[in-house]
């Protein structure tokens, strides 16, 4: 096993409105724990160390019991500060090692083992590596050094948050790779990634 860690942010389907709206809350949680085992067949085999963020203490899916995943709850007030007090806990930044950490979200259904085998290899030569999303955000998000500037004050939600990602990168100096553009399930009209 590496020192590179995966975060898989998990979402309740209370969370999402968008779906649990005009679904329903119990419609939501089945689409929602259906993108959840989508999601682990996706990572089960990475030789990385493995880590899911549940949005709260309540929160249980059987899906991840697995001792191969360690588990965690996810902290802040907003996504944007759950997602970076994650990296913060695992990027370690000394002489000797440094981690690379990739943040996914499981409402993906189009990423595969490849891309985030990948995500990680391009992190050997860029600062960030990111998995635009077709609506203007992004499925994944990797690094090897904290850089708060990309979560401070963002909506991610946002279909501008790619765009003012890559343009952070670049006033900073840090260099990125993109992966190919994918498709969240962030409403109903993204079921039919389903079938």
């Amino acid at each position: 096993m590496t020192n590179d860690v995966l975060l898989i942010f998990l979402n309740s389907e209370k969370e999402n409105s968008k779906l649990s709206e005009p679904l329903g809350e119990q419609k939501a949680k089945e689409i929602n724990e259906k993108l959840q085992v989508i999601t682990y067949y996706s990572v089960k085999s990475l030789s990385c160390k493995k880590t899911v963020w549940y949005p709260d203490d309540n929160f249980r899916n059987t899906v991840w019991i697995s001792t191969d995943f360690k588990k965690e709850i996810q902290t802040g007030k907003y996504l944007n500060n759950k997602i970076e007090n994650a990296f913060d806990t695992y990027i370690i930044q000394d002489n000797e090692d440094v981690n690379k950490v990739v943040f996914i979200t499981a409402d993906c259904p189009q990423l595969t083992q490849a891309i985030i085998e990948k995500a990680f290899e391009r992190l050997n030569k860029y600062d960030v590596c990111i998995g635009p999303e077709k609506k203007g955000g992004y499925y994944l998000i990797g690094m090897k050094e904290p850089l708060p500037f990309l979560f401070a004050n963002k909506l991610l939600s946002d279909n501008q948050l790619l765009d003012a990602t890559l343009e952070e990168l670049i006033d900073n100096g840090k260099n990125y790779f993109l992966l190919p553009e994918l498709q969240r399930v962030n409403d109903i009209y993204d079921l039919r990634l389903l079938k």
